[in-house]
C-alpha cells in the first residue's frame, strides 16, 4: 500500500529541512495532530538508528509501533522506517529546493503486510483509504501552514530589529 502528498512551502530549503527534522520539537509535541514520539534506545536523532515508540490513532484506537531513522541527507531526503513482525513501512520525505524561498516537498508511505493479521490491517486501511488520505492531507497541509507562519514572522521580527 502506498500513500503519497506533495506541496510547494513558501520557505527556504534550509529552514524546512531544520524544522523538518527538529526530532526534539517532535519527541515534545508529536508530528502535529499524526502521532506522538518518545525515543527509546542509546542513539538519539540525528544519527541514523535513532528509534522511537510511537503513537496515534487509527479506526478510534489508540496503535503504537516502533520507527527508526534510516536515512538523512541535509536539505534533501528523512527516511523513517520499522520493521515489525506484521508489517513492513518506511516513511520517505523528501525536499528539493525550488528557488531561495521556495522548496518543494513530498512524502511516500510505503507499507506491506508480513502476517494474516498485518493484511487484514492492511485491507481496513485500503476501505479507509480516502478518509487516510484526505487527513495525511489536512495534517501536511497544517504543517505546511505553520512552517511559512513561523519563518515569516521570523523573518519580519529579524528585518524590524535591523
Amino acid at each position: 500500500m502506498k500513500f503519497d502528498y506533495k506541496t510547494t512551502i513558501n520557505v527556504p530549503v534550509e529552514y524546512a529541512f531544520a524544522r523538518l527534522t527538529d526530532f526534539d520539537k517532535f519527541e515534545k509535541e508529536g508530528f502535529g495532530n499524526i502521532s506522538k514520539f518518545t525515543p527509546v534506545g542509546d542513539i538519539s536523532a540525528p544519527n541514523i538508528g535513532a528509534k522511537w515508540k510511537v503513537r496515534s490513532e487509527f479506526q478510534g484506537r489508540q496503535r503504537s509501533y516502533a520507527l527508526q531513522l534510516r536515512k538523512l541527507v541535509a536539505n534533501e531526503t528523512v527516511v523513517l522506517g520499522n520493521g515489525s513482525d506484521k508489517f513492513d513501512v518506511e516513511a520517505c520525505f523528501g525536499l528539493s529546493k525550488m528557488d531561495s524561498t521556495k522548496t518543494n516537498f513530498t512524502f511516500e508511505l510505503n507499507a506491506s503486510a508480513k502476517t494474516i493479521t498485518g493484511r487484514l490491517i492492511m485491507q481496513t486501511m485500503q476501505l479507509a483509504r480516502s478518509r487516510i488520505e484526505k487527513k495525511l492531507s489536512a495534517d501536511f497541509d497544517a504543517m505546511r501552514d505553520r512552517m511559512e507562519a513561523e519563518y515569516h514572522s521570523t523573518n519580519r521580527a529579524a528585518q524590524s530589529q535591523a
